[in-house]
This record gives structure tokens, sequence and C-alpha cells, in this order.
């Protein structure tokens, strides 16, 4: 029985080496797919970010194209109401000062409609691109935090690599991976 229990003990250290080898292995594989999850979610962030300040900068023209256009408007309505009181106050008594008169105030009033519109519509626009901005800044926060993790991930991995010795740092690695991986998927998800 001693024999069989050395026997048993040999083909068990030899397992062991097997697995030493092939984890020797299996560990920097691991460390360098993470490492290509961390440079990819790197890439998305780095877009993402570009993508949300570059819709960003356009909902800022276009907030600033909308003031100008009520600035536009308003002037427009201030030459209907000067016109109207000017001509029912009495004090222009020409016909012809009173049609021209009517003739602005007519004119205003189209050029107005036509602003007020162009107004809203650049309004609208810089929401359209401040939210679109929000989905992109949203991604880019998710894809950083999924970058990090993967980073940390990697050392952990490393870590356990050089030491040859406890596994939890590989297990929580691996834990960090995934929950990185989640961010990674999330950011997709909120673009």
């Amino acid at each position: 029985m001693a024999e069989h229990s050395a026997a048993d003990a040999l083909h068990e250290a030899s397992e062991r080496a097997e697995q030493l080898e092939s984890g020797s292995k299996l560990i920097p594989i691991c460390a360098a797919v993470i490492a290509v999850l961390a440079a990819i979610a790197t890439l998305f962030s780095n877009h993402s970010s570009v993508a949300g300040l570059e819709k960003r900068s356009l909902a800022g023209i276009m907030q600033t194209r909308a003031a100008d256009q009520y600035g536009y408007y308003e002037s427009s309505r201030l030459k209907i109401e000067v016109n109207q009181v000017m001509s029912e106050s009495g004090l222009v008594l020409s016909p012809a000062a009173l049609g021209a008169m009517h003739a602005r105030i007519v004119k205003e009033a189209r050029k107005s409609a036509g602003t007020l519109r162009v107004a809203r519509s650049d309004e609208a626009s810089a929401q359209v691109q401040l939210a679109g901005a929000e989905r992109s800044l949203g991604s880019y926060e998710r894809y950083e935090v999924a970058a990090t993790l993967f980073d940390v991930s990697i050392v952990l991995v490393s870590i356990t690599a050089l030491t040859h010795g406890t596994k939890a740092l590989l297990w929580l690695g691996f834990g960090l991976t995934l929950v990185g991986l989640g961010y990674f998927i999330a950011g997709f998800a909120h673009v």
C-alpha cells in the first residue's frame, strides 16, 4: 500500500507540474487579452469623449444662433409696434406716409414670423445636440470605468503570474474583468 501511495503522490506531482506549466502560459495570455480589452475600451472612451464635446460645441453654436434670431425677431416686433403706434397716433397725416407705414408693418410681420421659426428650429436643434452630447459623455464615463477595471485586472493577473502564488488575485482579476465587460457593454447601450 505504501508503494501505491507513493505512485499516487508521484502522479499528483506530475499533474501539478503540468498544470503549472500550462498555467504559466495561460496567465500571460489572459493578461494580454485583458490588455486588448483595455485598449479597445480606451479607444471607445476617446471616441465618445470627442463626439460628446463636438455635440456640445454644436449645441452652443445653435443656441447662439437661436439667441441671435430671437434678437432679430424682437427687433422686427419693435419696428411693427413703432409703426403701428405712429400710424394710430394721428401724428402722421399723409396718406402716402401711412401707406408706407402699413407696408413696413406687413413686411416686418412676414419677416418676424420666418425669423421666429428659424429661432425655434435652432433652439430645438441645440436641444437635440445637447441630448446627444449627454449620451456620448455617459458612454465615455462607462468606457473609462471599464478601461480602469481592465487595467487593474492586468496588474492582478500579472502579479499572480510573477509570484506563482495564490490564485485569489487571479480570480479577483477575472472578476474585475467581468465587471469591466459589464461597463463596456453599458457604454454601447448608453449611446
